[in-house]
C-alpha cells in the first residue's frame, strides 16, 4: 500500500463573517489557525486507482464547490474524481464558505479552494510505501443525543434552557464509536505518515457569541495528536444529526480542550495497541441519484407568511438555533422550489474489512447506526458533510416528534429509505466483488 499526507494553512487573514450560528458581526480575531488535511491512498505509484480523503475545517461546503476542486485534481493526477471525499469538519467558528445565516464569504472561499487543490497535490508528491492499522473504540463523554421529550409531548433541544423535572429523557441513543486508521512508513512503524479519525459530534462548543475563528475541539484533537505522533492527523465527522455536546455547560475554551483532548486520548490509546499489515486491500465505489424536496403545505406556508408581516425577512442572531424568522424564510424558499431534485453522491472507499462512505448532509445518527448495522463489512463509517451540504436528514419517526432539525430540513419525508438503500446497495455491491479468502 502506498500513501501520502499534507496539510496546508487556511486561516483567513481578514476578518470574515462565520458560519454555524446567526451572528452579529464578522469575526474579531483567530483562537487557533484552521487547516485543509489531506490523505492519499494507492496500491501502488499509480493514480488511476488512488483515493483522497479530505478534511477541511470549516462548517460546511456545498457540492459545486468540492466538484471544482475534484475535477481540478482528477484532470492534473489521474485519480478518479469520484475517489475524492472532500469533508468539512462542521466547526460553528470557521469562516461563512456556505453562508447557513450569515453573509457567504465568497473571496475567502475561492482562496479555499486553491487551498485544497494545493494540499490535495502535495500529498500525492509525498506518496510512499506504507503499512496501516485499523481499530475501533469508543467515546463517550463529547457527545449526546441531543433532542428530549418533553411532559408535554414537544421536543426539546439540549441547549434549551428547560426545567429537568419536567424532561422525560432523550428521544434517542448516541453512537459513541470512533473509528482510527493509523498509517506508518513501511520501514519504521514508528513514523507516522497520518491519522484518520472518525467520530459523530457537533462541534460548536463555541456557540453563537464566539468570534474567534477556531476548530473547535476537531481541531484542538488534531493539532494534539500531529504534537503527539508527527505526521498529518485527519478528523472526519459522522452521522452526526442527532448529536449534540452538552448545551448548557462548558461551553467556553476550556470546555474545547476538555473535550478535545478526551477525543484525541482514546485515539492515542488505541493507536499504541494496534498492529499493522504489510499488504491491505484498498476497493472504491460511487453511486449518485436524486431526492425529492420537502414540501411545504399550505398551512405552513400561511404560517410563514404571517411571521414575514411582522419580521419583513430580518432575522434576529442567536446563541444556538433559529427561531421563528429564520423558519418562514426556509419555508418560503423551498415553497418556491419548482420541480427541483436534490443531488446526492456517495464515494464508498473500502481498506480491508473497514469502509469509509460520504454523505453529502447531516444524517440523523439512528440512520448511520441503521447503515452500519446492515453493511456487509464488519466496521463501516459515515463520513458526513462530505462533497456538498444538504441539511438534516431526519427518520421518519422524528419527522412525527417535530424538533429543530425536522423544522429545519430541505429533504423529503422518505429521504430516509432511499438513502439507507442507496448506501447499502453500494456497499454491497462493492463487498461482493472482493475476494474474502484474502482476509
Amino acid at each position: 500500500m502506498f500513501a501520502g499526507a499534507a496539510k496546508n494553512d487556511i486561516t483567513p487573514e481578514d476578518s470574515v463573517w462565520m458560519d454555524g450560528m446567526i451572528r452579529d458581526h464578522t469575526s474579531v480575531g483567530v483562537h487557533d489557525n484552521i487547516y485543509s488535511r489531506v490523505l492519499v491512498l494507492a496500491h501502488n505509484e499509480q493514480l488511476k486507482n488512488a483515493c483522497v480523503i479530505v478534511s477541511v475545517e470549516v462548517c460546511g461546503l456545498l457540492s459545486r464547490d468540492t466538484y471544482t476542486v475534484r475535477r481540478s485534481v482528477s484532470e492534473k493526477t489521474g485519480i478518479p474524481y469520484q475517489n475524492i471525499i472532500i469533508a468539512a469538519t462542521h466547526t460553528h467558528s470557521g469562516p461563512a464558505t456556505i453562508g447557513f445565516f450569515n453573509h457567504r464569504e465568497k473571496h475567502y472561499l475561492e482562496e479555499l479552494l486553491k487551498k485544497i487543490e494545493i494540499s490535495i497535490l502535495d500529498a500525492v508528491k509525498k506518496i510512499r510505501s506504507v503499512k496501516i492499522g485499523l481499530s475501533t473504540t469508543k467515546e463517550t463523554t463529547i457527545s449526546h443525543y441531543r433532542r428530549l421529550l418533553a411532559e408535554d409531548g414537544h421536543v426539546v433541544m439540549n441547549w434549551e434552557p428547560y426545567p429537568t423535572d419536567k424532561i422525560k429523557g432523550p428521544l434517542g441513543e448516541v453512537d459513541s464509536e470512533v473509528g482510527i486508521m493509523h498509517i506508518v512508513n513501511a520501514n519504521n512503524t514508528e513514523d507516522t505518515v497520518c491519522i484518520l479519525f472518525n467520530h459523530a459530534g457537533h462541534p460548536n462548543i463555541m456557540s453563537g457569541d464566539n468570534y474567534l475563528i477556531s476548530g473547535d475541539y476537531p481541531g484542538y484533537a488534531m493539532n494534539r495528536l500531529e504534537n503527539k505522533f508527527g505526521g498529518t492527523t485527519l478528523f472526519v465527522n459522522g452521522a452526526q444529526g442527532t448529536m449534540d455536546i452538552d448545551g448548557l455547560r462548558d461551553r467556553d475554551w476550556s470546555g474545547v480542550e476538555r473535550a478535545g483532548t478526551a477525543l484525541s486520548d482514546v485515539v492515542a490509546d488505541a493507536i499504541r495497541n494496534m498492529t499493522y499489515s504489510d499488504f491491505s486491500l484498498l476497493h472504491s465505489g460511487f453511486t449518485k441519484y436524486t431526492i425529492n424536496p420537502r414540501i411545504i403545505t399550505e398551512s405552513e406556508l400561511k404560517w410563514a407568511d404571517n411571521i414575514l408581516k411582522d419580521t419583513a425577512g430580518s432575522v434576529k442572531t442567536l446563541v444556538d438555533g433559529v427561531g421563528d424568522d429564520y423558519k418562514a424564510l426556509l419555508f418560503k424558499r423551498l415553497h418556491d422550489w419548482k420541480n427541483r431534485q436534490i443531488e446526492i453522491e456517495h464515494t464508498c472507499i473500502a481498506i480491508d474489512d473497514y469502509v469509509f462512505i460520504s454523505f453529502p448532509g447531516e444524517l440523523f445518527t439512528e440512520i448511520g447506526k441503521m447503515i452500519k448495522d446492515k453493511s456487509s463489512y464488519v466496521h463501516t463509517f459515515i463520513i458526513g458533510l462530505a462533497n456538498g451540504e444538504i441539511g438534516y436528514v431526519p427518520t421518519k419517526k422524528a419527522i412525527l416528534e417535530g424538533g429543530y432539525a425536522v423544522e429545519t430540513r430541505e429533504v423529503c419525508n422518505d429521504a430516509e429509505d432511499i438513502i439507507v438503500a442507496q448506501c447499502l446497495t453500494l456497499l454491497n455491491d462493492i463487498y461482493d466483488e472482493i475476494d474474502r479468502k484474502n482476509f
